[in-house]
C-alpha cells in the first residue's frame, strides 16, 4: 500500500481500518486507536472479531457456511461487495458511539469506515436539538429497517416454501427445514424432535456432525411442554441442551423450540440454537411463518405417502388376484379332468368284466378242442388278459394322478410319480421316441403329488409337442427326453430334458406369463406353465429353464430344472 494512500487516511477524524483479501489487517489509522484502543495489527482479524461483539445491531441475513461461527457485523465487513449498516458501540458504561459503517473494496484492499453520527455538542441547545435529530434518525433508521426487514422477512419466507413446498418424502422436507432454520438463525446446532408416546426424540439433525444424537429423549418442563402442544415457540437462554441433558453447554446459547404441528396435532418439534443474544420481533414472526410453511408441507407429504401405500396395496391386491385367478383355473381343470377320468373308467370298467367272463367259458371250451386250437386259444386268451391288464393299469394310473381326495401335503416318492406320468403319456411316446431315465435312491418328499403330477405332465406334453413339429418335417427324427433325479444340498432336484426346437430368444422372458402360447389358436391357452411356477412356488421351490436354440445342449436343446426343498 503506498505512502500516499496511508498519509490521507492518516489525518482523517473519521476511524478508519484497511486489509486485504486474506483478512490481514493493513493499517488503521489515529481516529480509530482514539475511539477503539490500541490494535494489535500482529493478531488481525481476531482482533477485528473481538471489537465486533461491542456492537449491538439490527438483524442483518447473511448467509454464512459456518453457521458455528456466524456474526453479521463480521460476515458484512468480509463481503466483497459494497455494505452500509448503522450500529452502536459501547466504549464504557455510560459512553455510546452510534457509528454509520460503510465497507467498500478498492483494487485488492477492503477498507472500512466508522462514521461517527452522535456529535459531541459544546452547549445544552445543540446537544437537544442533536438529540431530537437524532432521535428522527433513528426513527427513520427504524421505520426504514423495519420496512427492510419486512421485506427480508418475505423473501426468506418464498425461498424456504419454494426449497420445501414441493418434497413429498418427509425426511427430506424435514432435514431441508432444519437446513434453512440454521442459516436464518445463524445456528450451531438444530434437530427435530417427533413427538412419539409423551416423548420428544431425535429423528434429524443438522448439520450431520451431531448424528450420534438420534435417538436421545429430549426432556423440558411442563410450562413449556403446554406451550408447544399449543402451538407456542418457546425462546430461552440455556447452559444445558434440555432438562435430561448430562454435559452442559460451553457457553450460554440461546435456544428456539418451534413446534411443528400436523392436522392440529402436535408431530414434533424443531430446536435451534443460536449464539444470538436476543431474537427480535422479526425474527419471531420468521419462526411462525415458517412453522405454518413446514406443518402445510407435511401434511402434503403425509397425503401423498398415504396415497402411495393405498397404491401399494391395491397392487398387491391385484397380484393376489391374480394368483387366484390361476388357482381357480387350475382347480377348475383339474375338476374337469377328475369328471373326464371318471367317466372314462366307468366306460372301460364296464367291457372289462365281459371280457373276464368271456375268458372263463373259453377256458372251459379248451377241453373239447383240438390241440392246435386249445394252443391258439390259449394264445388269444393270454392277449386278451394282457390287454385287461393294460386296460387296468391306465385307470389305476389316471386315477393316482387326479387323486381328487388329495388335498393336502403328504409324504410321495417323486420317482414314482414320475413313472405315473411318463405311463399316462407313453401312447404318446410309443413310436419314434427315446425315454431315458436317471433316477437316484432320493428320500421321500413332503408334497402335493397331484399338482407335482400336473407339472410334469404339463412339461413332458411341453417337450412332445416341440418334438413332434421337428418329426413333421422329418419322418425319422428320434426325439429324446431325459428325466433326471437328484439331491443337491437341501433340495430335491428334477431335471427334465429334451432334444426339440428350443425356446426362441425373444420369448424366453415371456413363457411364464399368463395367456402367452406359441401353440396354434385352439391348441393352448398359454396357462400351463404359468400355473406350473405357481405350484412349485407353493411347494417354496423354484422353477427355471435353460434353452440353446440353434445350436446342441450336449444332445439336447432344452431342461427344465425344478428345485424342491426336501
Amino acid at each position: 500500500m503506498s505512502n500516499a494512500l496511508i498519509n490521507f487516511y492518516h489525518n482523517l477524524e473519521e476511524p478508519i481500518i484497511i486489509y486485504d483479501k486474506k483478512l490481514d489487517v493493513l493499517y488503521h489509522n489515529l481516529s480509530f486507536k482514539k475511539i477503539f484502543g490500541e490494535f494489535n495489527n500482529s493478531q488481525g482479524f481476531d482482533c477485528l472479531k473481538k471489537l465486533s461483539y461491542k456492537f449491538s445491531y439490527q438483524m442483518c441475513f447473511l448467509k454464512s457456511e459456518d453457521v458455528r461461527t456466524y456474526n453479521p457485523v463480521i460476515s458484512a465487513i468480509t463481503k466483497e461487495v459494497n455494505f452500509t449498516t448503522f450500529a452502536a458501540y459501547q466504549k464504557e458504561e455510560d459512553v455510546f458511539y452510534h457509528f454509520m459503517i460503510k465497507a467498500f473494496s478498492v483494487k485488492r484492499y477492503r477498507i472500512v469506515y466508522f462514521y461517527d453520527i452522535t456529535k459531541d455538542l459544546q452547549t445544552d441547545k445543540l446537544k437537544e436539538e442533536n438529540e431530537r435529530l437524532r432521535i428522527q434518525n433513528i426513527n427513520f433508521v427504524n421505520t426504514n429497517s423495519k420496512a427492510q426487514n419486512q421485506a427480508v422477512k418475505m423473501a426468506l419466507l418464498n425461498r424456504i416454501s419454494i426449497s420445501i413446498k414441493n418434497e413429498l418424502d418427509i425426511k427430506t422436507l424435514i432435514e431441508k427445514s432444519l437446513k434453512e432454520l440454521s442459516i436464518v438463525f445463524g445456528a450451531s446446532k438444530s434437530y427435530f424432535a417427533q413427538y412419539v408416546k409423551n416423548d420428544f426424540v431425535i429423528k434429524y439433525v443438522y448439520p450431520e456432525v451431531y448424528t450420534p444424537q438420534i435417538g436421545e429423549k429430549v426432556i423440558y418442563p411442563k410450562n413449556i411442554n403446554d406451550d408447544l402442544h399449543n402451538g407456542i415457540n418457546s425462546i430461552q437462554a440455556c447452559l444445558k441442551e434440555h432438562d435430561g441433558a448430562s454435559i452442559p453447554l460451553l457457553n450460554s446459547t440461546t435456544r428456539i423450540i418451534m413446534p411443528i404441528l400436523k392436522n392440529s396435532q402436535l408431530y414434533g418439534i424443531a430446536v435451534i440454537f443460536t449464539p444470538k443474544k436476543e431474537v427480535g420481533e422479526l425474527e419471531r414472526e420468521l419462526l411462525v411463518g415458517i412453522s405454518m410453511v413446514v406443518s402445510s408441507s407435511l401434511i402434503q407429504a403425509s397425503l401423498f405417502h398415504q396415497i402411495s401405500q393405498k397404491k401399494e396395496e391395491l397392487e398387491n391386491a391385484i397380484k393376489e388376484l391374480k394368483e387366484t385367478q390361476l388357482q381357480l383355473i387350475n382347480s377348475e381343470k383339474m375338476a374337469s379332468l377328475g369328471q373326464l377320468i371318471a367317466s372314462v373308467a366307468h366306460e372301460i370298467n364296464t367291457p372289462l368284466g365281459a371280457i373276464n367272463a368271456n375268458n372263463e367259458i373259453m377256458d372251459k371250451m379248451f377241453e373239447n378242442q383240438t390241440t392246435e386250437n386249445i394252443e391258439m386259444l390259449k394264445e388269444i386268451n393270454k392277449i386278451d388278459k394282457e390287454a385287461i391288464k393294460r386296460i387296468s393299469n391306465i385307470v389305476q394310473s389316471l386315477k393316482r394322478f387326479v387323486r381328487l381326495d388329495e388335498s393336502i401335503q403328504q409324504e410321495a416318492d417323486i420317482n414314482k410319480e414320475l413313472d405315473l406320468t411318463l405311463e399316462l403319456i407313453r401312447h404318446k411316446t410309443k413310436r419314434g421316441f427315446e425315454i431315458i431315465k436317471e433316477f437316484e435312491n432320493n428320500p421321500m418328499v413332503n408334497c402335493y403329488p397331484n399338482m407335482l403330477n400336473q407339472v410334469f405332465l404339463n412339461i413332458l406334453m411341453n417337450s412332445i409337442h416341440s418334438i413332434e413339429d421337428i418329426k413333421a418335417e422329418n419322418s425319422d427324427y428320434v426325439g429324446k427326453i431325459k428325466l433326471k433325479t437328484y439331491i443337491e444340498g437341501d433340495f430335491l432336484r428334477v431335471e427334465i430334458f429334451d432334444n426339440g426346437e428350443g425356446i426362441s430368444t425373444k420369448n424366453k422372458n415371456k413363457i411364464f406369463d399368463a395367456g402367452f402360447t406359441t401353440k396354434k389358436k385352439g391348441q393352448g391357452t398359454g396357462l400351463g406353465l404359468a400355473i406350473c411356477k405357481k405350484i412349485i412356488e407353493k411347494h417354496k421351490g423354484v422353477l427355471s429353464f435353460e434353452s440353446l436354440e440353434g445350436e446342441n445342449f450336449g444332445d439336447y436343446k432344452t431342461v427344465f430344472r425344478i428345485e424342491i426343498p426336501i
